[in-house]
């Protein structure tokens, strides 16, 4: 009954302005149409935030961040990341309620990052000092709807030509509890729909995204019937944030009123520490507030993004292993189901008080955490990658070998177990296991540059550490033993060892990653009518995968190719090359939209098809 009224609300208040302004609507140029929130939602898949920056009092720096930098929002766009949520704090930057000019540059320096990599951006007014967020009061409520009105005709104004990848967030996190509280946000809200459509222009259809209650998701299925009234249709937005147990997600020291939680979810309990497991907030609570999202705005066509989640590394569990493959499952888990109900998550980014880039050096420094997000994302529970040489686009394979100190090589892309990694994390390391083996990727103590990667059963060795250092959108891996990286050695042969190297800018030291999902695997399959003698001729592959670009196909053999085809997932031919013969490389796929596609070759030996990402 409740989200009959809810619908009721909505229809009547959009079907009274359609009746007011039919002749403004019909006035708007076309060129000012943006794509609806549920166009727009369905391409920002994961998000990111640029924490304890922007919204820091008063001035970027002031908590410990270093400037933004286009490398950096490259390297997050590198990692997987599609969508990026700046919070942004404006009162203390303002004269006489004007924001400072300065002030508002950078801001569009750093939106203009995100939009140069091509990127989704949220830009918000975040807790700026409790100016909103903690006057959600009706004696209060005069004064902030004047500042909130005030505020965004000028940041909308500023920004009203940018087209639909960027968006306009009312608030962060206000705090409301109660009916009297959320009719005074829902005017907050109103008056910043009114303020940033006043601007016209782009902004007359721009995606807004309006805060539930306190960002509680139970709040905001109980109170928040209704939304702001709109004269752009499907438009809206709604946001909660995820920080539930709150003792494991965010609680840094013991309180009366709890513990904190080191260890989170079904099968990562300690029995070392069992008083640190989590006892309550674990997966079936994720489902059901999650759930409620879905049943009130989702399936009711409204967009919901996860504005913020995460969960706090802590440094003293007495199972420190556990605690951080627990910390990996929730950020999987909590991804996963927010991906399976159609919501978009956004990971909570604090930088330098414990975020998963370093922002000054523009690299990844929990790799474990960002792997467990775009498993949960891509609908990798299976946890598994492939990874493909930039230079010759074969695989990482263990080939089958089992035994202690054999060669790791490389193949190509042939959906085998052989060529699927685990990566595991070990502090600042990671540790590749093989899934087919059970081996990991080992140095073998090897410093001359051109030796071979082997594999070995585990081991507290540093031989099986690596760093995962980002490179462009590809990754290099250096081993903590030696220093040297994985290298290619330009081999393009199947069964080629693989070889290690001293630093160089070689894209034979450069590697692309692909999350291996349960439904299709980012492999290849080969057509059933082969035979064993010729399932090895036709030996295709493209990289990089996921591509923001185009794509190189690649053939390591002389085979003619007679018709590649690039098929959506509704089965539809988008994209068709026919040649007599196509070898060693061809370049595709460049004017394809964001989304995933099967590629089918065809050639004189049989058909092989496999997965690409377009990101």
């Amino acid at each position: 009954m409740k989200h009959l009224l809810f619908l009721s609300t909505l229809l009547s208040s959009g079907c009274k302005w359609l009746l007011l302004t039919a002749g403004i609507l019909f006035s708007i140029p076309a060129w000012s149409q943006l794509p609806t929130a549920q166009q727009v939602a369905s391409q920002m898949k994961v998000g990111w935030n640029l924490g304890n920056t922007l919204e820091a009092i008063c001035g970027e720096n002031a908590w410990g961040n270093p400037n933004t930098s286009q490398a950096l929002i490259n390297a997050v766009k590198a990692a997987g990341f599609n969508t990026i949520r700046i919070p942004v704090a404006w009162d203390c930057h303002t004269s006489n309620g004007v924001i400072d000019a300065n002030w508002m540059a950078r801001v569009k320096t750093v939106v203009d990052y995100c939009i140069n990599s091509n990127l989704y951006v949220i830009i918000n007014i975040h807790w700026d000092g409790g100016w909103l967020e903690n006057n959600c009061t009706t004696s209060a409520q005069s004064a902030v709807n004047a500042k909130q009105q005030n505020y965004w005709t000028q940041i909308a104004n500023y920004f009203k030509n940018y087209n639909e990848r960027l968006l306009f967030a009312s608030a962060n996190e206000p705090a409301v509890s109660d009916a009297t509280g959320m009719s005074v946000l829902l005017s907050y809200h109103q008056t910043f729909v009114n303020a940033v459509r006043a601007t016209g222009g782009n902004n007359s259809s721009r995606c807004l995204v309006i805060q539930g209650p306190a960002t509680n998701p139970d709040y905001t299925y109980n109170l928040m019937n209704t939304l702001p009234t709109d004269p752009a249709s499907n438009r809206l937005m709604v946001e909660v944030h995820y920080y539930a147990p709150w003792q494991f997600c965010g609680l840094t020291s013991d309180e009366s009123w709890g513990k904190m939680f080191f260890y989170w979810g079904n099968g990562y309990h300690s029995t070392i520490q069992p008083d640190r497991n989590s006892t309550w907030g674990e997966e079936s609570e994720v489902e059901r507030l999650l759930g409620l999202m879905k049943t009130k705005y989702i399936d009711n066509g409204i967009p919901v993004i996860i504005g913020e989640f995460a969960a706090v590394k802590r440094s003293n569990p007495t199972d420190l292993s556990l605690h951080l493959a627990s910390r990996e499952y929730f950020h999987r888990y909590v991804s996963s189901s927010a991906k399976s109900k159609g919501i978009i998550p956004i990971y909570w980014d604090a930088g330098v008080a414990g975020g998963v880039f370093d922002r000054s050096t523009a690299t990844v420094s929990d790799q474990g955490v960002v792997n467990a997000i775009m498993q949960g994302v891509n609908g990798s529970t299976s946890g598994y990658i492939t990874l493909a040489n930039r230079a010759t686009g074969l695989f990482i394979d263990g080939i089958g070998r089992t035994a202690n100190g054999s060669n790791c090589s490389q193949w190509g892309n042939s959906g085998s177990y052989n060529q699927q990694w685990s990566v595991e994390t070990t502090g600042s390391y990671v540790k590749l296991k093989n899934r087919a083996t059970g081996l990991y990727l080992d140095g073998m103590g090897r410093t001359t540059n051109g030796s071979i990667a082997g594999q070995w059963a585990t081991s507290s060795s540093s031989n099986q550490q690596w760093t995962m250092e980002n490179n462009g959108g590809y990754v290099k891996f250096k081993n903590a033993a030696t220093g040297l990286y994985l290298d290619g050695l330009g081999q393009t042969s199947n069964g080629a060892d693989l070889g290690q190297w001293g630093l160089s800018s070689s894209y034979n030291q450069q590697w692309s990653t692909s999350s291996v999902t349960n439904a299709r695997m980012a492999t290849a399959t080969l057509s059933p009518a082969l035979t064993t003698t010729n399932k090895q001729a036709l030996q295709v592959s493209a990289y990089p995968n996921p591509s923001s670009s185009a794509f190189n196909l690649v053939t390591n053999t002389k085979e003619k190719i007679t018709l590649i085809e690039i098929i959506d997932m509704t089965g539809k031919v988008v994209e068709s090359i026919k040649a007599a013969a196509i070898q060693n490389k061809l370049v595709f796929g460049g004017s394809l939209p964001p989304n995933t596609y099967i590629v089918k070759v065809t050639g004189t030996s049989g058909v092989t098809t496999f997965k690409i990402i377009k990101q």
